[in-house]
């Protein structure tokens, strides 16, 4: 069953929405603002939403008076699902539409939510149906629905002493979802081949060239997908059966991002580099830190902008400290900070929100 109707694009976008729900999610102990993301060919915009009810239904009422041009969009907030033993179970809830198809595609990831636990996800997407469009269907001749293949190339390379096949493997593409989806199809692949006899068990991932734009999105996704293939019963059946520890490294721009292995005991070791680490900044860094995202070019709409300050908020709140616009002036170590935050000036789409308006960044609150 194709549940996006062959449309590569939707596929894309949806499972991209999925992915960065959870990665929002994954270090907050609260729930995420819902968000509409939209895509027009190569532009792309996001907006977050302020909303008590259906954030489905708010959210069309939204795209009515959107001024920029969009064919697919996806509707992305938190919600509940039931869980394998009948019980209410956090979850990211992601609806996918195209405005040349009549009906869309909603999609579910359930995970145990920081604040219960370490967060991890539970299970794997879950699709949740095909609901009708709410807008009038745009249409179109032959609408194109492809996308651009991601760069890839597998290398074996034979150890001389062993006789074993190591690999290294480069991806190249603007996406994470993307790399990480082709990294695990390419991992399962080889260890489900008939020739797994030969691997040694070591692989290298390259993604080189600066191609993705936030790369702590980039390492979540690559830590989560690096645990979910040594979980994998073809993996641990393979190195169980060979004796023979699974390594996987994975780089950007020659940076480690994350390296674990794994054997046939199920022992792990894992190693990574954190992107965007806060825990070790100071209450005046941390400010800092808050003036330079307000200051980033529409960092209402900027992906990176809006991911680094959800993870900015959420130490603030671990810390019990407000944010430096609502603390006053008089401690010296926000003072700069706070009459930085006065001079950004921050762009608000009062029409779109009957509410009082918020500042974008206290979306997350």
């Amino acid at each position: 069953m194709d549940i996006f109707n062959s449309n590569r694009k939707l596929e894309e976008l949806v499972m991209f929405g999925v992915d960065w729900g959870v990665f929002l999610r994954h270090d907050m102990e609260s729930p995420i603002s819902p968000f509409i993301y939209l895509k027009d060919g190569e532009n792309q915009y996001i907006r977050s939403l302020m909303v008590d009810g259906d954030p489905v239904e708010f959210a069309f009422k939204i795209l009515e008076k959107e001024e920029k041009p969009f064919q697919q969009f996806i509707i992305g907030f938190e919600g509940n699902l039931v869980g394998e033993n009948n019980e209410r179970t956090d979850a990211i809830i992601v609806h996918g539409y195209d405005v040349t198809q009549e009906k869309g595609v909603v999609l579910g990831q359930m995970f145990l939510p920081k604040e219960k636990g370490a967060f991890s996800k539970i299970s794997k997407v879950t699709f949740l149906g095909s609901p009708e469009l709410k807008m009038p269907v745009k249409v179109t001749d032959n609408p194109d629905y492809s996308v651009e293949e991601i760069g890839f190339n597998g290398i074996a390379l034979k150890d001389k002493k062993t006789g074993l096949v190591n690999y290294v493997a480069v991806l190249t593409h603007d996406n994470p979802s993307i790399i990480t989806a082709t990294m695990k199809r390419f991992l399962r692949s080889k260890f489900s081949s008939p020739d797994s006899n030969k691997l040694s068990g070591e692989f290298k991932i390259q993604i080189p060239d600066n191609c993705v734009k936030d790369e702590s999105f980039l390492a979540f996704a690559i830590k989560n997908a690096i645990r979910e293939e040594l979980a994998e019963e073809n993996t641990k059946n393979w190195s169980k059966t060979h004796g023979r520890e699974v390594t996987i490294e994975a780089k950007y721009n020659d940076k480690i991002l994350f390296e674990a292995k794994s054997n046939h005991l199920n022992l792990s070791e894992e190693k990574s580099e954190e992107g965007f680490v806060l825990s070790g900044l100071s209450t005046a860094e941390l400010d800092l830190a808050f003036v330079a995202i307000l200051q980033i070019p529409n960092a209402r709409t900027n992906i990176e902008a809006l991911t680094k300050m959800s993870k900015l908020l959420a130490e603030y709140k671990k810390r019990g400290i407000e944010t430096p616009d609502k603390r006053s002036k008089t401690a010296e170590s926000s003072s700069s900070a706070s009459q930085a935050v006065s001079k950004v000036k921050i762009s608000q789409d009062i029409k779109k929100n009957p509410e009082p308006a918020k500042k974008w960044w206290e979306f997350w609150k």
